[in-house]
């Protein structure tokens, strides 16, 4: 089995350098590594190139190209030039641990009708300790969320795999038949929530077969740069919301989970704006639905969606 790793990055050579060198430390290296560079200048690259230098070799694929726009055209870009049989998604702010790859391709040997699988987070952030259950509260039905809860908790080896449509694409790897069905979103500036959209978009076409995989484990050090203020992170959560939404809405059962959604993101966003003293955390966070009901839907490679 050949497995490519993206890392698509912006701006932030200092934690390139470290996700790459957690890369190229891995007991199963990728066969290829490709990184896809919006950044204007040529620091992120020039780092990269001083730490392949020596030592342990990597092949290396470097994009640099300041016409990709974002994220999600970042990883349209990778997936058309990956080869191999997996395709797994990084994010340039992480640290693997020595065994991700190793993990995962044990996950897709062991299980051949998987499609998709993404692993955990081991470093989340302090959370309230009703966090996780207010969190199910309100992500209900088509909103349902299993990851939150597991991310963190995870040790050892040996976990079964749990089978989920919402991947995270930071740590995602998906058989590259996968992008041969399902295009990727580039139209409806999506961010946020384009991992969902893409996974879920996935499951609709190929049915239950994505996973998580819990044996799979990095580190994500968020940096600073490239990150929305509280008020902007608001109210681009709030608009991806409604978009994801309107992409996959099938009844009245999702009209009332959206509703109910939405109830529990206006308290997150209060919570927000009482935590770092913003109001602003609020107000972007209405302002957000009102740019999510006025969205309309752009086609995404000829079918609006597919």
């Amino acid at each position: 089995m050949r497995l490519t790793a993206v890392i698509p990055t912006r701006n932030r050579p200092a934690d390139l350098v470290k996700a790459v060198d957690s890369v190229r430390g891995q007991t199963r290296r990728p066969d290829t590594l490709i990184v896809v560079d919006q950044s204007p200048g040529d620091e992120s690259h020039r780092a990269v190139e001083a730490l392949l230098a020596g030592g342990t070799p990597l092949c290396v694929d470097y994009v640099h190209d300041t016409t990709i726009t974002g994220l999600v055209d970042a990883k349209r870009v990778a997936a058309g030039r990956a080869g191999g049989d997996i395709v797994c998604f990084l994010e340039d702010d992480i640290v693997l641990e020595p065994d991700y790859f190793e993990q995962i391709e044990r996950g897709f040997t062991g299980c051949p009708e998987m499609l998709g699988c993404c692993g955990v987070v081991t470093n989340l952030p302090p959370l309230p300790a009703f966090y996780v259950g207010l969190f199910h509260l309100f992500h209900r039905g088509m909103f349902a969320d299993c990851r939150v809860g597991i991310y963190g908790f995870a040790q050892g080896r040996g976990h079964a795999l749990i089978p989920s449509d919402y991947l995270s694409g930071g740590l995602s790897a998906y058989r590259r038949e996968v992008f041969e069905a399902v295009p990727f979103d580039t139209a409806n500036q999506l961010f946020m929530t384009e991992d969902i959209d893409f996974s879920t978009r996935a499951a609709r076409r190929f049915g239950a077969r994505f996973f998580l995989n819990p044996n799979a484990r990095l580190a994500h050090y968020m940096s600073p740069f490239n990150r929305d203020a509280v008020g902007a992170r608001q109210r681009r959560k709030a608009r991806e919301f409604c978009v994801f939404y309107k992409k996959r809405r099938q009844g009245l059962a999702d009209a009332f989970a959206f509703t109910w959604l939405l109830c529990g993101l206006a308290i997150e966003a209060g919570f927000a704006a009482i935590r770092h003293r913003r109001p602003a955390a609020l107000g972007g966070f209405f302002a957000g639905v009102t740019d999510g009901l006025r969205w309309r839907l752009r086609e995404i490679g000829g079918s609006k969606n597919p």
